[in-house]
């Protein structure tokens, strides 16, 4: 079934007339993993309503969550009753419309879902950020200097992850209450700085393909008892919506790829187990259409804001920062007025420009704003509306150049509702 209280709080949860507002204290992915550990274990946590897992046991033996990056809602909803595999959720399960947390990006949703913690809580919120501590821009999850081509470029240069990533993790809740945890990831990553600190206490798996990741899955669970927690995450919607957009023939073969092997290849395992398993399917975000010809370069748009903008210690400007549908601007104090009024003007009609200590203010980025958050984040973001784009234009030809057709971060429907579905195998 569809959960209509979900439907309802989503659809009103508005912010300003064309954006949507996280709704951290309901129906929001962050509640996700605190929703795990209690169904695990039985911990009281700051959890989904109880309307999101209707007609399940309040504690499962087994837990499996099925995380498909960017499979938000926009995408799930059409398919629903088209595709066995989502059909089986909205007849025997619950589907919940959820919001995603802001930004709607998968650095935030990941360290979210790993450790329990919102962006403003944990300080991982976007793709690239200013970290203080290095006085420059990265990547977090690759682990390296925003604009280097590879992966573990701050682990060269003798940067520790624990020093810059969340250290407490989901996983180490569940191992003090006895649950096992494992999580499945590509081979690319399964091994990176970022996935040994926040997956720390759980084992992690390797896989290059969804069939092998989903036929190892179903090996594990006929061989291994529980309590125990599954996790296997699979980026390849996410990454063909960025690159042919989210409209794309691309992207439908994409979504029917994966929902046809979870139909063919886990099913019938849960199915024959019989036993006290709960199966959970989440996306971090959706995606928007985007075109790279039509992106605003905010620079050339206000010449003055290359000037207002604050530099490294060695002189470097603290640009980019964020992403093309959520841009974080680091102002410098003196001059945030006149930018902050400026180029609302500039971009009206096209885009807003917030001060994030409103948002801070107003809870969008959740609770509990950290240290690490607030020294981490710029002074002004820039939030695009349906089909526009915002970046910086640099010197250096092909520099943070982009050639996405689809992409997320921003607050507007297409990217900032997903859901969560479950469903219960057992008696």
């Amino acid at each position: 079934m569809i959960n209509q209280e979900a439907v309802r709080a989503v659809a009103d949860a508005r912010f300003g007339e064309r954006f949507v507002r996280p709704l951290y204290d309901s129906y929001c992915f962050s509640r996700v993993p605190h929703t795990i550990e209690a169904m695990l274990t039985g911990a009281v946590t700051p959890g989904l309503p109880a309307s999101a897992l209707a007609g399940m046991p309040d504690r499962c033996e087994t837990v499996i969550l099925i995380f498909l990056d960017a499979l938000g809602w926009r995408f799930f909803e059409p398919r629903a009753e088209r595709y066995p595999f989502l059909r089986r959720f909205l007849e025997s399960g619950v589907i919940s419309p959820l919001t995603t947390m802001f930004p709607s990006t998968t650095a935030a949703h990941v360290t979210t879902l790993n450790t329990g913690l919102s962006p403003a809580a944990s300080g991982v919120f976007e793709w690239f950020y200013y970290e203080p501590q290095l006085d420059t821009i990265i990547a977090p999850l690759l682990f390296s200097y925003a604009g280097d081509r590879g992966r573990e470029t701050l682990t060269s240069a003798g940067v520790e992850a624990s020093d810059l990533l969340p250290r407490s993790t989901l996983y180490h809740r569940l191992a003090r209450a006895g649950v096992r945890s494992t999580i499945m990831q590509h081979r690319d990553y399964a091994k990176s700085s970022f996935t040994r600190t926040v997956c720390a206490g759980a084992e992690v798996v390797s896989f290059r393909t969804m069939p092998e990741a989903l036929t190892t899955l179903s090996q594990r669970l006929a061989n291994r008892p529980g309590p125990a927690y599954y996790y296997l995450y699979f980026d390849m919607i996410d990454a063909t919506s960025h690159m042919y957009g989210p409209d794309s023939a691309h992207v439908d073969a994409e979504i029917d790829m994966a929902l046809t092997a979870l139909d063919r290849l886990l099913h019938p395992a849960l199915q024959s187990r019989n036993s006290d398993i709960a199966l959970l399917l989440i996306a971090d975000h959706g995606q928007i259409a985007v075109n790279p010809k039509t992106t605003i370069a905010l620079n050339r748009l206000m010449p003055e804001l290359a000037p207002a903008t604050r530099t490294s210690s060695a002189g470097v400007p603290l640009v980019p920062a964020g992403s093309r549908r959520d841009m974080f601007l680091y102002i410098r104090d003196s001059q945030l007025d006149a930018i902050h009024a400026g180029l609302s003007d500039a971009l009206r009609g096209r885009a807003e420009v917030h001060r994030t200590a409103d948002l801070i203010a107003a809870g969008m980025f959740g609770p509990d704003p950290s240290p690490a958050f607030l020294s981490r984040v710029g002074n002004l973001v820039v939030l695009p509306y349906a089909g526009e784009s915002v970046w910086w234009e640099f010197a250096e030809r092909g520099k943070f150049e982009s050639t996405y057709r689809g992409s997320h971060g921003g607050l507007t429907r297409d990217e900032a509702v997903t859901q969560l579905a479950a469903l219960y195998y057992g008696d």
